[in-house]
C-alpha cells in the first residue's frame, strides 16, 4: 500500500462526502476507494469512518487523521511545486475565500485574465465574511477586511480603505451638502446593520487627527452593502461605507462624496496564506495577481470629482 495515495483517497472521500463521489472525482472505481480506506484503517489499527448505507461520518480518530493528512499532502504539494518553480508553470487547484464585495467588484471580473495566463490552474472561490480555519477548510489564500489576528499566516495589506459618505447628485441638489456630521440627523440616512448582532454600525469620522463616531437616525437599515448603495443611487439618502465598497459608484458619478473634510481611515484589505505555502508557485502567482488588481484600484482613488 502506498500510504500517501491512500491518504489522498481518504481526504477525497471526506471532501466529497461519499465513496462513489470520491471515486468519480479521482477517476477510479468505488471498489478501489473502499479497498484503499480498508488498507489505511488496517495500517493504523483504527476505524476512520462510520459508514452505513445512507450516511458517512468521521470517527474521533478519523478527525485527527484528516487534519494531519491534509497538512501532509499540502506540504508534499508545496515541496513539489517549490522544486518545480523554475521548470513548470503553476498548476493544480487553488482554493480562495474572500468577502463577497471583494469577489464581485474586483477579483471575479479580473479572473478570466488570470486563468488565461495560467491555463493549468483552476480556482475555487467562496465568498464569505465569516472567520474560517484555513487548514481545516483547505483554503490556500484568503482576503479579509480588518485587523490580522492569526500570527501563523503570512499577511500583508493590499488596499488602504477610507470611510466615505456619499449621496446621489439628485439628492445633493435637493438637500445640499451637509456642513458637519452632526447635520446627518436632519437628512435621510441609510444605515448598515451588522447581520449577526443586528446592531447599527456607527459612522466614523476624523477631525484634527481624532476619530469620532455618530449613529444617524436613518429610517432605513440593511445588512447588505450593495442594496444600500442601490437605494442611495436612486436618491434615497446618504450612505457611509468603506471606499472599497463605493468606488464603482463614485467613479461613474452615480454617487458623489459628501463630508469629505471628515473622511477617516478604515481597516485595510489584506491577503493571507499559510506560511508553509508561500513558496508554492500557484500561491505566488495568485497573490501577485490580486495585489495588482488592488494596486490598479488604488491608483484611481480618489476618483475625480469633475
Amino acid at each position: 500500500m502506498d500510504r500517501l495515495d491512500a491518504l489522498k483517497v481518504f481526504c477525497a472521500v471526506v471532501d466529497a462526502g461519499g465513496f462513489s463521489r470520491a471515486a468519480a472525482k479521482l477517476g477510479i472505481s468505488t471498489s478501489s476507494v473502499t479497498h484503499q480506506i480498508a488498507l489505511l484503517e488496517a495500517h493504523f489499527g483504527v476505524r476512520l469512518l462510520n459508514r452505513t448505507t445512507r450516511s458517512m461520518s468521521l470517527t474521533d480518530e478519523g478527525r485527527q487523521c484528516i487534519e494531519q493528512a491534509r497538512r501532509l499532502l499540502d506540504d508534499m504539494q508545496e515541496l513539489e511545486s517549490g522544486l518545480g518553480d523554475t521548470l513548470h508553470e503553476p498548476r493544480g487547484s487553488l482554493r480562495v475565500d474572500m468577502p463577497g464585495i471583494l469577489a464581485q467588484r474586483y477579483v471575479a471580473p479580473a479572473l478570466p485574465r488570470f486563468l488565461a495566463a495560467y491555463p493549468e490552474l483552476s480556482v475555487r472561490l467562496t465568498a464569505s465574511d465569516r472567520l474560517i480555519d484555513m487548514v481545516d477548510e483547505g483554503v490556500d489564500v484568503m482576503l479579509r477586511i480588518g485587523e490580522l489576528q492569526d500570527s501563523s499566516l503570512v499577511g500583508r495589506s493590499i488596499f488602504k480603505n477610507q470611510y466615505v459618505c456619499a449621496a446621489s447628485p439628485v439628492f445633493i441638489a435637493q438637500h445640499g451638502q451637509p456642513p458637519h456630521p452632526d447635520a446627518l440627523d436632519d437628512l435621510p440616512c441609510l444605515n448598515f446593520v451588522y447581520p449577526k448582532a443586528r446592531q447599527l454600525r456607527p459612522w466614523t469620522f476624523q477631525q484634527d487627527g481624532q476619530l469620532f463616531t455618530v449613529t444617524p437616525r436613518g429610517a432605513v437599515a440593511m445588512d447588505h452593502v450593495d442594496s444600500l448603495n442601490g437605494m442611495a443611487v436612486q436618491g434615497g439618502g446618504v450612505v457611509q461605507h468603506l471606499s472599497v465598497s463605493l468606488m464603482a459608484e463614485l467613479r461613474s458619478g452615480a454617487l458623489l462624496p459628501v463630508l469629505e473634510a471628515w473622511q477617516a481611515p478604515g481597516p485595510d484589505v489584506s491577503i493571507l496564506y499559510p506560511q508553509r505555502h508561500q513558496r508554492a508557485a500557484k500561491i505566488k502567482v495568485f497573490v501577485d495577481f490580486v495585489e495588482q488588481v488592488f494596486k490598479n484600484a488604488a491608483a484611481s482613488w480618489p476618483p475625480s470629482s469633475a
